[in-house]
């Protein structure tokens, strides 16, 4: 249910075939391992999480962890600073803001090393705490990266939310210019989360309900801010040693076989798996890319045009989900060409290979009929099983690529890559606007009122004062939009990455069914080591998109 940083998932990775590499390549082992347990000791980066005691930091620790490890209470109970690790990242808790001076001291310490400060407070109050604004603005001056987590431990009125950040950004706009700061609410992103919800849907696997927490967007931006130029290239290179390590195993892995036709199989689903991960990626790309483009839209139509930026941020949304889903739909009826015309070929050369050998015997395989391959060949499978498994593929291929070669029985061919639909097309339009776009009018009226009773106010003393409140007022404004262009892409894309996700499992499971049922003709040995070779393949394949 949570995205996994990067590091921990291309350790997740290796871990999965680890027992796998010990069998077929049990010499470089051992260093493989060392690699990667020393990278599972070292943590990327620290995370602080700061604030005041009843503000929820534990309880938002224990969500990002998914248990619950870090101690909660109702009076501060944090004397120390406690370190749990979170995927790549070390998180630390700390005694809070209005802990003991001598608490105080030792968070002080370690406090301007982190290398990312959660502030963590609760919404109502928190425009008088000027404590806690204080040492928020002492964070922005020495240049940490923060992420200022509004948790609120019962759900707000849309309206009433805006108003508390804005007057939020207000006064941390005036504390700023107090100390000389200019500028500020750029470094200071504010997210809305209900730490308390998110605990609950990780610990009972509620999806709907971790979605609706807001978390899920709050740690896809720890996440991107983690994935900095010098860590993907840290990255990528543990994913090429481990890449590498897998295919000298695959090698090793091919040598223990003698049978030609099942390592055509074998060939075969290297490319499917291939195929998958590439669609993904490009998928992956255009979804992000048209994101992007949503969100700068939103903001530029309610910029310009706020009684009719619903109906244009409507359609941006339509027709970019119109965009991508065409794209994904596409591309699994050219797999569907694809994948017709790789097996014809796998069964073509098998053909050509046991041309002369007889086969005996019946073995059953649901839905198949096939005959049992002959012991006196050696044949390691049968040829009646292969031709019952692939046909023209029909409606799938223009006529003039239909192969008139073979016409053989077994039809599979039409259920497989079989597209979205344009039901499936019409949902994410629908859930995204349905979410998001109710909120676009409150949210830029809050603005919109602000900007125009500074820049119509006739009394102010003087003009150098009035313009600074107009530019403060033009900036509460652009973050309110700024903030609403950014939610509405984040809705867009988790949508439509679900749909994408979707589709392209479901069109591959049925490549990845076939393909096990082609194993059954095989014997004992070789089906095995064709099972572990679609394991070992799967990982290497995925790990190549981090190189």
């Amino acid at each position: 249910m949570t995205e996994q940083p990067p590091m921990s998932h291309v350790l997740s990775l290796y871990n999965d075939v680890d027992e796998l590499c010990a069998v077929y390549n049990p010499q470089a082992v051992p260093a493989i391992r060392k690699m990667v347990a020393a990278r599972k000791a070292s943590a990327a980066a620290t995370i602080m999480v700061y604030g005041v005691y009843n503000a929820g930091k534990s309880t938002l620790i224990n969500a990002l962890l998914g248990a619950e490890l870090a101690q909660v209470a109702d009076t501060p109970e944090t004397y120390s600073i406690q370190g749990y690790r979170w995927g790549d990242f070390e998180i630390l808790d700390t005694p809070g803001i209005d802990a003991p001076q001598a608490h105080q001291q030792v968070t002080r310490e370690q406090l301007y090393g982190a290398d990312v400060v959660i502030f963590v407070v609760n919404p109502l109050g928190v425009v008088e705490e000027e404590a806690t604004l204080s040492a928020l603005l002492e964070l922005v001056e020495r240049n940490k990266q923060i992420f200022l987590v509004l948790n609120r431990k019962n759900p707000l009125e849309p309206l009433e939310a805006e108003r508390i950040k804005d007057q939020l950004r207000e006064r941390l706009q005036q504390m700023a210019q107090a100390r000389g700061l200019a500028s500020v609410l750029q470094a200071i992103p504010i997210l809305e989360v209900n730490a308390r919800s998110a605990l609950k849907a990780k610990l009972e696997r509620k999806a709907n309900l971790l979605q609706n927490s807001g978390f899920p967007k709050f740690e896809s931006e720890l996440n991107h801010f983690f994935a900095s130029i010098e860590q993907r290239q840290i990255l990528a290179g543990v994913a090429t040693e481990l890449s590498g390590f897998l295919g000298e195993t695959l090698a090793l892995l091919d040598q223990q076989r003698d049978q030609a036709s099942s390592a055509r199989i074998d060939a075969f689903y290297a490319q499917i798996a291939r195929r998958e991960i590439d669609l993904r990626s490009l998928l992956k790309a255009l979804v992000q890319g048209k994101s992007s483009a949503v969100a700068k839209g939103a903001m530029m139509a309610m910029h310009q045009d706020a009684e009719g930026a619903q109906a244009k941020i409507d359609e941006l949304i339509r027709r970019a989900n119109e965009q991508v889903c065409g794209e994904l739909d596409d591309e699994l009826k050219r797999l569907a060409l694809d994948a017709a015309q790789l097996l014809e070929d796998m069964i073509g050369q098998i053909r050509m290979q046991h041309a002369d050998m007889p086969s005996t015997g019946a073995l059953n395989i649901p839905g198949v009929s096939v005959d049992q391959p002959c012991a006196e060949t050696g044949s390691a499978i049968d040829m009646s099983l292969l031709e019952a498994s692939v046909r023209q593929a029909g409606g799938a291929l223009k006529a003039e690529h239909v192969v008139t070669a073979m016409k053989l029985g077994k039809e599979w061919l039409p259920t497989l890559f079989k597209g979205i639909g344009p039901v499936t097309m019409g949902k994410v339009a629908e859930q995204v606007v349905g979410k998001v776009l109710p909120v676009i009018g409150v949210v830029y009226q809050v603005g919109k009122l602000i900007y125009d009773a500074v820049a119509g106010d006739p009394e102010q003393q003087r003009l150098e004062e009035q313009a600074r409140q107009e530019q403060q007022a033009r900036e509460r404004r652009d973050q309110a939009i700024t903030s609403l262009g950014d939610d509405i892409a984040w809705e867009f894309s988790r949508a439509l990455t679900e749909v994408v996700d979707t589709n392209i499992k479901s069109n591959f499971a049925l490549v990845n069914d076939k393909l096990k049922a082609l194993r059954g003709s095989l014997n004992q040995t070789e089906r095995k080591l064709s099972e572990d070779r679609e394991l070992l393949v799967q990982c290497q394949v995925t790990l190549d998109t981090y190189v």
